[in-house]
């Protein structure tokens, strides 16, 4: 009879091949083993290389194909669908190294996005990746995953914790992507202040109505910007941030045939991250499993209309350079040097100082009032549970690659708001997208 096979070692390090007598040694060995860091160093730099290479597998790949597919040689041509696979087969191979690189960031803290509030390190706290809240007749659940991506650092923050409470005792459950850029000051003020901030805003109002959230709102950000505009002022800053909020509240008096606990999901933009709603058919209905998605924000760029108008009404230049960006129409002298031209991709954020205020940094020819601003734009809609399935807030690291009906499909695909919101992000770093990845997917279900 064949020997039973050797369990393996109950607390081993596979990485530095050491066995351990317990997990508390174990868990010593992977926080304070200079070994440990070591390999785990030459693990990424090998990881790094397999990236490499692949990109230029990837890169060869798309010539093979793109001189097949444009062949009229029919042997040539009839390699399209095996090179389309290999390439498929690469572009996953990529995914799956990249993810790798961002499990060990995130659990070793070296992804600033992944750390609680006010934790300095891994050992301090992780911040959860999924989350339960209850308001009204719903009970939610949101997701959220963030990648650094190809960038250098990681400015996306996301928060999935916040929980208002009005002044009636009502419950107002929320989450927050936020993109930062040209530094992480801003973003991680918004991070830490947008809680408490819109809860003492709220507090304020006698009642929960969809005015005073609105108006909570409105002031919360105002008072959020101000106080980083202040800080950066002193502190010669250019931080900036985009935001996407989606708060979940119960309905005063809905009407019939609005159950009693009905819920009003608000959306809050500033910039160019976005929300879709994802909506199924009804019960019954001769289109069963068809879901579309429902975009409920406009994306705060420069050239849309509207904008365009607002920002060349007071001085603003409005071109494109790669992107289309909002400028300032000469020189700014910040920080103890002269800027020749200083733009932005969005025309609404938090902070970039200069962008708000041109005239105060020698730009004499923009009116007071902000090129850039952060005033939101809001919108208001009333939740079906029977009919809408998931909201997806995302960045436009995501959007610059992927469609709302495509990020509704991959989304859709997965068991649970946790892995959707994973899938989302892995599927955009594969379509090829360079920026830093964030999406939270938050879905409900009625409890009566």
């Amino acid at each position: 009879m064949a020997a039973a096979p050797t369990a393996a070692p109950a607390h081993m390090c596979y990485l530095c091949t050491r066995k351990f007598s317990d997990a508390a040694a174990l868990v010593t060995h992977e926080q304070f083993s200079q070994l440990h860091r070591q390999n785990l160093d030459r693990q990424d730099d090998l990881i790094l290389q397999h990236k490499q290479e692949i990109l230029s597998s990837v890169h060869r790949l798309r010539q093979q194909l793109h001189g097949a597919a444009s062949s009229k040689n029919p042997v040539t041509s009839s390699r399209a669908p095996a090179l389309e696979q290999q390439l498929r087969q690469q572009l996953g191979e990529f995914g799956q190294a990249q993810e790798a690189l961002e499990y060990r960031r995130g659990a070793v803290g070296a992804d600033p996005a992944r750390l609680a509030r006010g934790a300095q390190s891994a050992e301090s706290k992780l911040k959860p990746l999924r989350q339960e809240a209850r308001t009204g007749r719903l009970a939610l659940e949101a997701g959220a995953a963030c990648w650094q991506g190809g960038k250098e650092m990681n400015e996306d923050r996301f928060l999935l914790d916040i929980e208002l409470l009005s002044a009636e005792g009502l419950v107002v459950p929320g989450v927050v992507v936020l993109d930062g850029h040209s530094g992480s000051r801003c973003v991680e003020h918004l991070a830490d202040r947008l809680p408490t901030v819109l809860q003492s805003r709220l507090a304020s109002k006698p009642s929960l109505t969809d005015e005073s959230l609105r108006d909570a709102v409105l002031e919360a950000f105002a008072i959020i910007d101000q106080e980083f505009l202040a800080w950066a002022r002193q502190h010669e800053a250019m931080d900036g941030s985009t935001l996407i909020l989606a708060l979940v509240y119960p309905e005063a008096s809905p009407q019939a045939p609005r159950p009693p606990g009905s819920c009003r999901l608000l959306i809050a933009n500033v910039g160019d991250s976005r929300a879709v709603l994802c909506r199924g058919t009804p019960a019954g209905s001769e289109q069963q499993n068809q879901l579309s998605a429902f975009r409920l924000s406009d994306d705060q760029k420069p050239n849309r209309p509207d904008e365009q108008q607002r920002i060349q009404a007071l001085g603003g230049v409005v071109d494109f350079h790669g992107v289309w960006r909002v400028f300032c129409p000469s020189q700014v002298f910040f920080g103890g040097r002269a800027i020749p031209r200083w733009g932005l991709a969005v025309s609404r954020a938090f902070g970039d100082l200069v962008l708000k205020e041109p005239e105060q940094y020698g730009c004499s020819q923009v009116s007071p009032g902000g090129l850039v601003i952060a005033e939101p734009e809001l919108r208001v809609v009333e939740l079906d549970p029977s009919v809408d399935r998931f909201l997806v807030l995302a960045c436009d690291g995501i959007w610059d690659v992927l469609q709302d009906q495509d990020a509704a499909a991959v989304c859709a695909s997965q068991a649970g708001v946790e892995l959707a919101a994973h899938s989302l992000v892995r599927h955009a770093f594969a379509a090829g997208s360079g920026d830093n990845l964030t999406a939270v997917v938050l879905a409900w279900r009625a409890t009566d």
